[in-house]
This record gives structure tokens, sequence and C-alpha cells, in this order.
């Protein structure tokens, strides 16, 4: 399998390789491993708002379209 990166990708890629000894082809590796073993982030929960009772609403109070 092969993926286009642009040259500078390819440089850091290069030199991180380097200053661990390993092949480019060993850091990416470590690279989908590491990125498969880690959990995706958990979302942001939704703010609660209490806004009071909403079975005391009707559409008139919402809309005005209702006399």
């Amino acid at each position: 399998m092969s993926i286009e990166i642009s040259q500078e990708t390819e440089a850091r890629l290069a030199a991180e390789a380097r200053k661990r000894g390993i092949s480019v082809d060993a850091l990416v590796a470590r690279f989908i491993e590491h990125a498969a073993l880690t959990p995706p982030a958990q979302p942001a929960a939704l703010p609660v708002w209490h806004l009071g009772g909403a079975r005391d609403l009707h559409r008139r109070d919402i809309y005005g379209d209702v006399g």
C-alpha cells in the first residue's frame, strides 16, 4: 500500500526515524499501531438546561399562531 505525502512530511518522517534508529516503515507502523490502540476521544456532553416544566408550554406560547 502507498500513500502520497508532501516532501516536507516525508523529510520529517525520515528525520524522526533516524533519530529513533529505525526505518521509516517501522516508524509509520508504530504510529498506525498507536492510533489503533488509542481509544477515540469522548464527545463533549451536551449541557443540561433546567428551563422549567416543559409540560406547561403550549404551541401558542412558542409560535403564537393558535388563538
